[in-house]
């Protein structure tokens, strides 16, 4: 059995070991060292538990020290009667509901042509079907295929299999039939079914075959697509046991097995790119704060940060290291965190939106956050496409 360690952490709200090291107390400048801060904040994470709730998880970030952040925090507080007793800004208690209307106005003038965080900020999706999709594609068809000789990651045959699944699986299989799909899948792969006794090989499979089952005998084009994929994951019962096999026993996401047993987590992925995307976008290193969250470990942290370098190498958009550091603050510590909550805030009611719920904040934002999301890491149900074409779209027909 594992000892909890409750030590409490300078600059942090998480205790004990695993969060001793890369804690940011002192507000950021981007008047001392050699890096521009970066703050990052996360909405609609629920770590690798992508079924039941919300479908996108959106990060935000702005590009912005304390320094300078404190003051636009200042003023947004007193234009937008934020009692001087809150002790933080957060978008979901003072941006949301029908009262809230003046306060989204003066974010969105933040946010727009001609505002302090204009240019600066940017809004990361993660599509949790697309995401549980590539899941399925990556650990499972990818190490298949790759046993055979063939590599279909490379050449771009891995994502469209993904896209596939994604996109046609709702019209093959039905809403709900889609839906038990991807809940059997995060089951499989989850932390929580570390011993399979939540989901077993055979579970999983049952239902992979019955799903194969239903949309082989739909005629529809889409179908097919769809059927070519789980079809494929038919026949890599091997790879799902092997994965079970190796899915380490301890509790904790430390340590030499912390990716594979974070492997169904999207902030594994989304902060790399996140950081990749803004060095390419802003040049020279970076600093980046990221605020308080239990799977940003010091051994994740230094992972993260190396996974970022390996990412823009590999595929030639950086030349060098372009970190200078990655820690973890309280955003009641840094207003530039504060910040970055309210830009991952809006993204997340843009997105609620677009799915169609009944969302005034979500309504009046969309057109200003649209120009803030990064299109690669944005994946629709409907033909893929980025906010600002949905959006533009759906204010038509109103």
């Amino acid at each position: 059995m594992i000892e909890r360690d409750h030590a409490p952490n300078a600059g942090t709200g998480l205790l004990g070991a695993y969060f001793s090291r890369r804690n940011r107390q002192a507000p950021t400048d981007d008047g001392v060292g050699t890096g521009r801060w970066i703050a990052i904040d996360e909405s609609g994470y629920n770590g690798d538990q992508l079924h039941g709730r919300d479908r996108y998880m959106i990060l935000g970030s702005v590009a912005i020290d304390d320094a300078e952040a404190a003051a636009i925090v200042d003023t947004l507080r007193r234009d937008a009667g934020i009692q001087q007793s809150a002790t933080e800004v957060k978008f979901q208690k003072m941006f949301t509901g029908g009262g809230a209307s003046r306060r989204r106005r003066l974010l969105g003038e933040l946010l727009g042509p001609g505002g302090s965080l204009h240019d600066r900020a940017s809004v990361y999706v993660i599509d949790k079907h697309y995401f549980v999709a590539a899941k399925l594609v990556s650990l499972l068809l990818e190490e298949r295929f790759n046993a055979l000789g063939y590599d279909i990651d490379s050449n771009g045959v891995g994502r469209q299999l993904a896209l596939d699944l994604a996109t046609e699986g709702p019209r093959a299989l039905g809403r709900d039939g889609f839906d038990r799909l991807i809940a059997t899948a995060v089951g499989f792969f989850s932390k929580k079914n570390r011993t399979g006794d939540q989901v077993t090989v055979d579970d999983f499979y049952a239902v992979i075959r019955e799903s194969y089952a239903y949309a082989r005998r739909r005629k529809a084009p889409q179908a097919k697509k769809a059927a070519e994929v789980l079809d494929m994951l038919r026949k890599t019962r091997p790879e799902a046991e092997e994965f079970a096999r190796e899915r380490p026993a301890e509790a904790t996401p430390t340590g030499e097995h912390g990716l594979l047993d974070d492997a169904m987590d999207p902030l594994v992925t989304a902060v790399p790119t996140v950081i990749l995307h803004a060095s390419i976008r802003y040049g020279g290193k970076l600093q980046v704060l990221a605020d308080d969250q239990r799977l940003l470990t010091d051994d994740k942290l230094e992972v993260l940060e190396r996974g970022a370098t390996a990412v823009g190498l590999v595929h030639g958009l950086i030349k060098e290291n372009h970190l200078q550091d990655l820690v973890r603050g309280r955003s009641v510590d840094h207003p530039s965190l504060q910040l970055a909550d309210l830009i991952a805030g809006a993204g997340r009611v843009v997105a609620r939106w677009h799915d169609g719920e009944d969302e005034p904040a979500g309504d009046e934002l969309h057109l200003v956050v649209a120009p803030l999301v990064d299109p690669g890491g944005l994946l629709m149900d409907e033909g893929h496409e980025d906010f600002a074409r949905v959006d533009s779209a759906r204010a038509k027909r109103r």
